[in-house]
């Protein structure tokens, strides 16, 4: 375990004392407690990284967007050194313990990721996004994530084992060996997961409150009589009578309430000397007659008689 841990700190010192010239800018860093160690570009949107530098994450997560296309996050509490080829196109990342998540599309280039124990090349084409982790035992898990479509090829830096990790494949490698590895990870191969965002949740409406059952009996109208039912005046009744009188003309003092009795049936017309005439051609309405002063009984009867012999 030694030879592998000095090879990888030669590396990251190689890296590191890069002419000026042959460096170049990888990639721009964001983030928000991140530190950074060796060649840096301050910009207004972030911190442009060159070859060989160091960077470190702090609590949070570090995003570094790389000139080339792709990001590579560094976890938290994660050193990760970066160097570039030449040509910029094949990176090297060298960390000791902690997280990276590759995302990104290589096409004939390639990248790879050492750790204290293990080689990991990510050769295209074909398109990355994978977890790789490692600690201070000898340990290293690699897991893919969702849309990664290409395989990974893990290398022990003391012995000659390999293994390909292919797609939609997780794998934990023990003690600098790729032999027997176990398809159970941790929970931590990789950066955690951002928090969800949460979203305002309507409130809810306010409870209504039924009435009391003493308002409810001020406000309800009155119950709707059935039809047939209404009150109406009760019906006149119309009282018929007839009483025959006798009328003496020569006794005009006469008690008519005293002396009634009933008419004798006499033979033969009444009227036999009276002429029927025809009814008179229909004329203008009349004026309507003032209100005649009322009369008695006994009035209306002495009108009657007097129409009669007159």
């Amino acid at each position: 375990m030694v030879f592998p841990r000095l090879l990888l700190g030669s590396i990251l010192l190689l890296g590191a004392s890069l002419p000026a010239c042959a460096q170049g800018v990888i990639g721009e860093m964001y983030a928000t407690d991140a530190s950074v160690r060796g060649s840096v570009l301050f910009a207004s949107g972030g911190t442009k990284i060159e070859s060989g530098s160091s960077v470190t994450a702090g609590d949070a997560p570090a995003s570094l967007k790389l000139v080339r296309g792709g990001e590579v996050r560094v976890c938290p509490k994660t050193s990760v050194s970066v160097s570039a080829s030449k040509s910029g196109r094949d990176l090297l990342l060298a960390m000791n313990t902690g997280s990276i998540e590759a995302h990104y599309t290589l096409g004939s280039s390639a990248d790879t990721v050492m750790t204290p124990d293990f080689r990991i090349l990510l050769a295209g084409p074909g398109i990355f996004h994978f977890a790789i982790s490692a600690d201070a035992q000898g340990n290293a898990c690699v897991r893919a994530l969702p849309q990664n479509t290409a395989s990974l090829i893990v290398s022990e830096l003391n012995g000659d084992g390999t293994y390909q990790v292919k797609p939609n494949v997780q794998v934990m490698f023990q003690h600098g060996s790729v032999a027997n590895p176990s398809p159970f990870v941790p929970a931590d191969c990789g950066c955690p997961a951002p928090p969800p965002v949460e979203v305002a949740k309507p409130k809810p409406p306010e409870p209504v409150t039924p009435p009391a059952p003493e308002e409810v009996a001020k406000t309800k109208p009155p119950d709707p009589v059935p039809s047939g039912t209404q009150d109406t005046p009760p019906p006149v009744e119309h009282m018929e009578m007839e009483a025959p009188l006798v009328y003496h003309p020569n006794q005009p003092e006469q008690e008519f309430d005293v002396y009634v009795a009933r008419l004798r049936l006499t033979e033969g017309p009444m009227f036999a000397d009276r002429q029927v005439l025809p009814p008179p051609a229909p004329a203008a309405p009349p004026a309507a007659p003032a209100k005649a002063e009322k009369k008695g009984v006994f009035g209306k009867m002495k009108s009657f008689f007097g129409s009669i012999f007159h």
